[in-house]
């Protein structure tokens, strides 16, 4: 009977514990991140770029949340236009309690200039898509301390480009002429300075830099002038899917000698169905594991969800993007707990110290630095419309070194 008694009040205790533990677990704040999407507006529905988001949201709380907190993205659809996702900003951040809501993600290089006041202020952590050269610089933790971007500057894009072409394509003793093609936007001058820069500094011949616009339809002035100054290589600025295809489809027949390269925006395997044949053998820079990789375990966990709720994936890079962007916040605020210093704050630096990290498995085993505030690797890539993929040409480079 004494055994009984004693087995009971242990029992006993040890239901109060647990439920006090399991009570404790439960009452933990969340963690928060803005998830501003393009669902709808003027460049179209992109549904992936929301998709990105909850399914990273799924994957993370599937694997225990942030050190047993829940990962919530409040989704939102901004409509690629900058007063509504300045709208959507100010209305979640005065609504969600400072201790709850720490990122912000989405693809606007406009919105991050428009409130980089805010964010002085606020110290909201904003990891974007926006790979801007003029704002992830060498001064960017001076100017935009809580600003980090999801890929590589489009500059350094160019840089890559340059080198890339010395080292491998070019065998002729002149110099390398080449035609710079770009949208007449913010975004489309955005590399211009660096672009020159490195052109200078890989020793090319920058025989044209042209602008194009959004509505542009008859390439041929363009693709003339481009055959005229006798260019061996063209860079494609645009990340518009109707001009990159208008272009490419008209400049086959002009261009039968020229290589062209394209950013990061071109690197979608999208182009394959949109341009055909006229993609093939196209080099594009890209700072993402291509669907195609099966056995690169971030690929692996991104076509888990899509698997399961059936997505409809068109343009890879943006779902990538929104995936990617809430790993990286949960990363930064499980290490901001792990520290016992859940702040914005605290997160910021954190970040800014992940160093000689695997980053999911991203370069299959080669680090991760993001003491840049920008993606340290990417590769080089040729697209083959046998398989309709787009062919890695370099290994996993660090950007900055290579442009050494």
């Amino acid at each position: 009977m004494k055994n009984q008694k004693a087995f009971f009040i242990l029992f006993a205790l040890c239901f109060i514990i647990f439920s006090a533990w399991g009570s404790i677990a439960a009452e933990k704040s969340p963690v928060k991140l803005i998830g501003s999407a393009v669902l709808s507006g003027k460049v179209g529905a992109l549904p992936s770029t929301g998709w990105g988001f909850m399914d990273a949201q799924d994957y993370i709380n599937d694997n225990g949340g942030v050190n047993g907190r829940k990962f919530k993205v409040i989704l939102e659809d901004n409509q690629y236009e900058i007063p509504e996702a300045i709208s959507i900003f100010n209305r979640i951040t005065a609504r969600e309690p400072k201790d709850e809501l720490f990122f912000h993600s989405s693809w606007q290089t406009g919105v991050l200039r428009s409130l980089a006041q805010k964010v002085k202020e606020n110290h909201m952590i904003f990891i974007d898509g926006s790979m801007a050269s003029n704002i992830f610089n060498e001064d960017v933790k001076k100017n935009y301390p809580y600003y980090f971007s999801c890929g590589v500057p489009y500059g350094k894009q160019c840089g890559m480009i340059f080198k890339y072409i010395n080292e491998n394509l070019h065998k002729k003793k002149k110099k390398p002429k080449l035609a710079f093609i770009y949208i007449d936007a913010a975004a489309g001058n955005d590399p211009l300075e660096k672009m020159r820069m490195y052109a200078k500094h890989f020793n090319f011949d920058l025989v044209l830099v042209e602008p194009v616009t959004f509505t542009t339809t008859d390439f041929t002035p363009t693709l003339m002038k481009i055959r005229r100054a006798k260019a061996d290589y063209v860079i494609l600025w645009s990340w518009s899917v109707p001009v990159s295809t208008r272009f490419l489809k008209t400049a086959r027949p002009y261009l039968k000698n020229t290589k062209i390269f394209g950013l990061s925006y071109l690197a979608w395997e999208l182009f394959f169905h949109t341009t055909g044949e006229a993609f093939d053998g196209v080099y594009v820079v890209s700072p993402y594991p291509r669907p195609s990789e099966i056995n690169n375990p971030l690929v692996a966990a991104m076509n888990y969800y899509v698997k399961k709720k059936d997505r409809k994936i068109k343009v890879w890079d943006l779902y990538l993007q929104g995936f990617v962007m809430s790993l990286m916040a949960s990363e930064g605020a499980r290490r901001a707990d792990n520290a016992g210093d859940l702040s914005r704050e605290r997160i910021r630096d954190e970040l800014e110290n992940l160093k000689d990290w695997d980053a999911f498995g991203m370069y299959e085993g080669k680090t991760f630095n993001y003491a840049s505030h920008q993606f340290p690797r990417a590769r080089m890539l040729r697209a083959d419309f046998k398989t309709k993929s787009l062919i890695p040409v370099t290994d996993w480079l660090v950007v900055d070194e290579y442009l050494k």
